[in-house]
């Protein structure tokens, strides 16, 4: 003779067998995991990093002005020099600077894009370049100085520079092309975290 089942017995559910562990929830992709990557393009810790002003490509362009100009003049008198002369190697030499005007035109945009920076909590990261890629990681506590300086070219597209010093000879380190507001705001963190990490020693 069977009882009827008790109601305030919890059900017994069957456990599954040795052999099938159970699986790890899958991680949310839109979570960043903290760490830098390597982008898929190629330019490392891109994936993480925060861009700066897009506006820093009309500025540079508007600075490169004199120097293309120059390089421009170079080009131009290698070829009157060919003409008047007839030697072809003089219109050689005018390669050179036709090479370097194009690279500067042509790349300016794609340099600009692979600048970025990243605050986190215990360093600022700093990363430049496309085929020569850095990245320098730069700990708060090792802050010695944060200069926030402006040309007058910056100054009409309202850039800033920042200047990063660090202790111990570690050197220098130059942040371009960020807005007034964000430059100022990267200085006060640098400055305040660098005072509470040395009174903490």
């Amino acid at each position: 003779m069977t009882s009827a089942p008790d109601p305030h017995e919890l059900p017994v559910v069957p456990a599954a067998p040795a052999d099938e562990a159970p699986t790890a929830a899958p991680a949310d992709p839109a979570v960043p995991t903290g760490t830098l990557s390597d982008d898929p393009a190629g330019l490392l810790g891109a994936a993480m990093l925060r861009p700066v002003s897009p506006k820093l490509i009309p500025a540079r362009y508007v600075g490169g002005i004199a120097g293309n100009i120059f390089w421009l003049l170079l080009i131009i008198a290698a070829i009157v020099g060919t003409v008047l002369t007839g030697w072809w190697w003089i219109a050689a030499c005018g390669l050179l600077p036709l090479l370097i005007m194009l690279q500067s035109l042509l790349f300016t945009p794609r340099r600009v894009r692979a600048i970025g920076y990243l605050d986190g909590d215990e360093e600022l990261t700093i990363a430049s370049g496309i085929m020569f890629r850095s990245v320098h990681t730069i700990p708060y506590g090792r802050v010695q100085s944060v200069k926030i300086g402006e040309g007058p070219v910056e100054r009409r597209y309202g850039l800033a520079t920042l200047t990063v010093t660090t202790a111990a000879g570690g050197g220098t380190e130059a942040l371009p092309g960020l807005p007034k507001a964000e430059a100022e705001r990267l200085r006060t963190l640098l400055t305040d975290r660098g005072i509470e990490l040395m009174a903490a020693l």
